[in-house]
């Protein structure tokens, strides 16, 4: 079943300061595919006060934004049609929780968000396994589909610009523990090679090195080598797309597992139990909310499935 849009006219009110268009427009018309949101900023078609924007310019309050009238989207239940008891295991996957945030142990497998064809993300789920409570969950950043661990999400909108901010101003750290094929002699290393997202040849989104594009930062730190692959402590300095499986190939390597970088199978899934990629979102840390001066941190342990893979390793 589809409906017509109420209004094309949103009115930016105090609440929204400070967000991106593109996950304004996401989180206000709910339904529409992202593919669909993004041509239309793409041609001109979404304005904030008369003028053209670009999805990563950020409305304040005030601000009027207008979308094509006549926009017609699919219902709620038409798009993500699950029952929320059966939603239990979310419960499962909860290793922190306050009055302002949540950090996910987000599965591989699992989007972060619906779209481009997932009917509905580990965000959709989790909203609508706790719909009967009062609170406004929105991610603060993302990982990709095959990545796990640490995923935070604010439930407030005023600590979700305060996060948004942290991660702008650089002061949010993040680790993760990467298996990379091949033989590396380097234990310690940064790498800073620009990165561009393009589309590939099956029209999947990939990061390509390009002195034109955006600045990319990544620290590698050797945790233990083994034949054929070398586990790392990875941590990006910069937040971009595919950023540490881009980063990879650009060594002439790949994680292991990695069906859009790397070959597959790759050794290590051919000689292990491996069936996913090998990426794992070890922690994350930013400084307290509540300024007092303390830093809050916390992990998620290695899943039981990546372990297994390295005990298995040759």
């Amino acid at each position: 079943m589809n409906i017509k849009l109420a209004t094309n006219k949103f009115n930016i009110d105090e609440n929204d300061n400070g967000m991106r268009l593109d996950n304004f427009l996401i989180k206000s018309i709910k339904g529409l595919p992202q593919k669909k949101i993004y041509s239309m900023i793409r041609k001109g078609e979404v304005r904030i006060n008369s003028k053209r924007v670009k999805p990563k310019d950020r409305i304040k309050s005030g601000d009027l934004v207008r979308v094509p009238p006549n926009l017609v989207y699919p219902t709620k239940d038409s798009r993500l049609k699950i029952k929320p008891d059966s939603l239990t295991w979310i419960d499962n996957t909860i290793i922190y929780e306050d009055d302002s945030f949540l950090v996910l142990n987000k599965p591989s497998g699992i989007a972060v968000h619906g779209g481009s064809g997932i009917s509905g993300g580990i965000i959709e789920l989790l909203r609508l396994h706790r719909k009967n409570i009062k609170e406004d969950l929105e991610l603060v950043h993302r990982l990709d589909k095959d990545t796990s661990g640490c995923l935070l999400i604010s439930k407030k909108r005023s600590r979700l610009r305060k996060l948004h901010k942290y991660f702008r101003d650089g002061r949010v750290k993040k680790n993760y523990i990467g298996l990379l094929v091949g033989e590396f002699d380097k234990t310690n290393f940064t790498l800073d090679q620009s990165l561009k997202v393009i589309r590939a040849n099956n029209n999947k989104r990939i990061s390509i090195p390009d002195s034109e594009g955006k600045k990319s930062v990544t620290l590698f730190n050797r945790i233990k080598k083994y034949n054929n692959c070398c586990l790392y402590n990875i941590k990006p300095l910069t937040g971009r797309t595919h950023q540490i499986r881009a980063h990879a190939k650009f060594l002439n390597s790949s994680l292991a597992g990695d069906d859009r970088y790397g070959e597959q199978p790759d050794i290590i899934s051919q000689n292990t139990s491996l069936n996913r990629l090998f990426l794992h979102a070890e922690s994350i840390s930013f400084p307290s909310l509540t300024e007092n001066g303390q830093i809050f941190k916390i992990k998620c342990a290695l899943p039981s499935s990546l372990k297994k893979t390295l005990d298995e390793i040759f």
